[in-house]
């Protein structure tokens, strides 16, 4: 049971470091460029920016707000880390995933930056309960996937011309897979069924 384990949280070794970095770094480049692009625009929308919040936090008191339905919800939480273990099969993921990382982490902190900036620190409250709440599943998730699709990927790359190729697709590999579907789904159901619980209770202290 402890190796089962163990190899679903994958323990550094001299493949899954670099690949983990990798996927991490571009996250965090996609992170930073979408700070910027969020500041640099984000000017002309402040004043629709606070009446949506407004009005989002006033239907959130009232718990009449609308959130996405479930199938929205499942397609938005599952498209990044399926797109990340797709890729993970395919010798094109040595380049797709890096920037699949990337436009993670630019969407994501765009997102965040843009609400900060209209709104301040509620922005950064509101951001937290809308995004960095289902994140805390998902994005250890898709960062996990993202490491093992590109070290999977660069396995393949670099086998191409050999008369063989050393499988990178062992049982640990789909256990990981199964174990970062599983807490995805759990962000999903979160973001459905939790979300709107906690919003209707800070909703007044934030309006």
């Amino acid at each position: 049971m402890a190796r089962t384990v163990a190899g679903i949280w994958w323990p550094p070794t001299m493949e899954g470091t670099p690949a983990l970095v990798v996927s991490a770094a571009f996250f965090g480049l996609g992170g930073v460029a979408g700070c910027f692009l969020a500041l640099q625009s984000a000017s002309d929308g402040v004043a629709a920016m606070h009446d949506y919040l407004d009005r989002f936090l006033a239907a959130a008191q009232a718990g009449a707000f609308d959130l996405p339905g479930i199938s929205e919800t499942l397609w938005r939480s599952f498209r990044w880390p399926l797109a990340a273990v797709l890729l993970g099969f395919t010798a094109m993921g040595f380049l797709g995933i890096p920037l699949l990382a990337s436009m993670r982490g630019f969407f994501l902190s765009f997102s965040i930056a843009s609400f900060a900036y209209a709104y301040g620190r509620k922005g950064l409250l509101m951001a937290f309960f809308l995004l960095g709440i289902p994140g805390l599943l998902a994005l250890p998730a898709f960062l996990l996937l993202a490491a093992q699709g590109f070290a999977a990927s660069c396995a393949l790359a670099s086998g191409g011309g050999q008369g063989r190729r050393e499988n990178p697709y062992r049982r640990d590999y789909f256990l990981r897979c199964g174990f970062c579907i599983a807490l995805t789904g759990l962000s999903a159901l979160s973001e459905s069924y939790l979300l709107p619980v906690f919003m209707a209770r800070v909703a007044g202290a934030l309006l």
